[in-house]
């Protein structure tokens, strides 16, 4: 989750008041950290009836810090863990478990008649930074200068959650000093209304009630974001920025058998509790988040880490070496991950043999490899070769990829295509035989087909023509190819017949760009026309998406390249390169689960084969005594 305050401390100073500490009981719970998190915990035990429960406002920083000490039951944060945190809490024995408390997100309103949809996050930053006073006073950064509408701001006081989460956004210390100032979202609505140009910034959820003559720009969070609306699930999946997540670490060693603490969590993670976090100002989280949250619990609580599970700690220095094998379509971010590992860690030899799917299992189940990588779920007989050689294996989802489809606005036809249909329309082949719709379905107009679109190599265009049959056929070659995918979609939208193909993520480019007169082209793969979207690219219902699976072999997951190669991988600050390359599915909140999935993992096979994790411990012991002696020498 991107963290978007520069300081954990601002929030002590500005919500120590909003925690007061309450008598401490026998049993008591201590909580410390964000003052912020802690207001809404604090109210949600109040509610429940619990008095067992200290607080203590020190700061995100300064509460997981001393939290991974061992001696605190609960953290509270207004940010995600970091890598560096995680390894103080690993190398101090403290298992933990995180939950999703809330969210508090930014909306941007503005009166109707503002010529503007969609705030970006560099328009957002020109407009409330302390010193745009002079030189944005009116709405033609959106537009044309001529007769432009008077910009009048409208921002949180210094003394509202609000300001300080916007501060965090924008640089300069503090907001806009001509802006106008309100004390609560009612007064912030009256003030837009009565304001022309008018716009505000304010908190939202989901009972944020605008009225006529208002409307709620959407926002763009960085270069290459989508215009989106302020929602818990935009903010999970990371396309809304404009927020501030809350979270809680709990210790579970000293969960287990502390009643009040287990109550303390299950009031957090009860969705009945969603309207009370909305009258405190926040958002509860998604329906998705309280089923993890569930899921954390009951982990935590079954007591499901053992002792060599407190959190996986990477290495001081790799040698020896990793094979990955198998299909290729993830081969720029496991390259990444290898390049990473390979700069601090000399003596490890890391090869990426990825010569396709059905040699990469052959070598896995022949030993010969660590991990393949699948680009399709295993077939029955897949593993029979792993079975017949007592390879044992488990997996890891990296997502999936996808191709879509853009057409003509005005193409009413082509608002769903069969693959048989859309394979007849990109195949080699066609070059010659097929130049108008009529020629793909005798009900289709006699209207050339003008096509856009890239090379064989592209992964776009491999997934493509991926139901064309076992063997993939090359693309047609009278295209015309363009690696701008703003062009291609600018294209198809001037011209009537026209289509393109490109990747999830360059669409969310094309949306971001507001180009007009496209559509969303879906397929219909035998049972009914399905539109791309994140879920049914996940679920593998939109055909023209491509899972990544990597399959590990359980031995190599002993040692500890194996296990610095996964956990790198699956590193938030990482995460975001599969991202860049398509692949959607997972977030950067499903990153802490996968982790505890790792870990479980970790502890089976190292259980299953100790000789192959003391002999990678001893290597890496013998590589650091090489080490010390040649520094000796120097």
């Amino acid at each position: 989750m991107k963290s978007i305050m520069r300081s954990a401390l601002l929030f002590a100073l500005l919500l120590a008041a909003m925690a007061p500490a309450w008598a401490q009981a026998p049993e008591a719970v201590n909580v410390i950290g964000s003052g912020a998190v802690n207001a809404l915990l604090e109210a949600l035990a109040e509610a429940t009836d619990q008095h067992a429960v200290t607080f203590d406002a020190v700061g995100t920083a300064s509460g997981v810090d001393r939290f991974c000490s061992g001696d605190i039951d609960v953290a509270t944060a207004a940010r995600a863990m970091t890598e560096a945190e995680a390894a103080i809490c690993g190398a101090s024995a403290v298992a933990y478990s995180e939950f999703l408390v809330a969210h508090r997100p930014l909306a941007f309103v503005a009166q109707a008649a503002a010529p503007a949809n969609c705030l970006s996050e560099a328009q957002m930053q020109a407009i409330f930074k302390p010193s745009a006073s002079a030189d944005t006073v009116d709405w033609s950064l959106f537009g044309d200068a001529e007769d432009a509408l008077p910009l009048a701001p409208i921002v949180p006081s210094d003394a509202l959650l609000e300001h300080a989460i916007a501060d965090g956004l924008i640089p300069g210390d503090g907001l806009r000093r001509d802006a106008r100032q309100y004390a609560d979202a009612a007064e912030a609505l009256q003030l837009l209304r009565e304001t022309e140009g008018g716009l505000a910034l304010i908190g939202w959820n989901a009972s944020l009630a605008l009225g006529d003559g208002l409307k709620l720009l959407e926002f763009s969070g960085g270069d290459e974001s989508q215009c989106v609306s302020p929602s818990a699930e935009s903010v999970e999946q990371d396309q809304y920025s404009a927020a501030l997540s809350m979270v809680v670490y709990v210790n579970r060693a000293r969960l287990a058998g502390n009643e009040p603490a287990q109550k303390l969590i299950e009031s957090i993670i009860d969705g009945a509790n969603a309207e009370r976090l909305r009258q405190l100002g926040a958002t509860a989280p998604s329906e998705a988040a309280y089923r993890r949250n569930a899921d954390a619990l009951a982990e935590a609580k079954a007591g499901a880490l053992t002792p060599g599970e407190t959190g996986f700690v990477m290495p001081a220095s790799l040698s020896g070496s990793l094979r990955l094998v198998g299909a290729a379509n993830a081969i720029e971010v496991l390259d990444t991950v290898a390049g990473a590992l390979r700069q601090g860690n000399a003596a490890i030899e890391i090869n990426l043999d990825l010569t396709g799917r059905a040699i990469g299992l052959a070598e896995l189940c022949a030993g010969a490899a660590d991990i393949t990588l699948l680009d399709a779920a295993l077939a029955e007989g897949d593993l029979e070769a792993c079975v017949a050689g007592g390879i044992a294996t488990t997996s890891a989802g990296l997502g999936a990829q996808a191709t879509v489809l853009l057409g003509n606005a005005a193409d009413e036809f082509a608002q769903c295509l069969t693959t048989d249909q859309v394979n007849a329309v990109w195949r080699a082949e066609s070059a010659e035989t097929l130049q108008s719709w009529s020629g793909v379905d005798p009900s289709f107009p006699d209207l050339g087909m003008t096509l856009f679109g890239l090379t064989l190599l592209d992964q776009a265009s491999d997934i493509l023509l991926q139901t064309a049959g076992a063997v993939i056929p090359p693309i047609r070659r009278d295209t015309e190819k363009h690696y701008d995918p703003l062009y291609r979609a600018a294209a198809v939208g001037n011209v009537p017949g026209a289509l393109t193909y490109m990747n999830w993520r360059d669409y969310q480019r094309v949306l971001e760009n507001e180009q007009a007169n496209i559509q969303l082209v879906a397929v219909d793969a035998g049972e009914g026309c399905v539109t791309p979207s994140p879920a049914t690219i996940a679920d593998g219902s939109y055909a023209l998406s491509r899972p990544a699976t990597l399959l590990i072999r359980q031995e190599a997951l002993a040692g500890d390249n194996t296990r610095a190669f996964l956990w790198s991988l699956f590193d938030a600050e990482r995460w975001s390169r599969a991202e860049r390359e398509g692949f959607v599915g997972l977030s950067a909140l499903d990153l802490p689960g996968i982790r505890r999935d790792l870990q479980r993992a970790f502890a089976e096979a190292e259980a299953l084969f100790p000789a192959a994790n003391a002999a990678a411990s001893e290597a890496a012991s013998d590589l650091a005594e090489d080490e010390s002696s040649g520094a000796d020498a120097d």
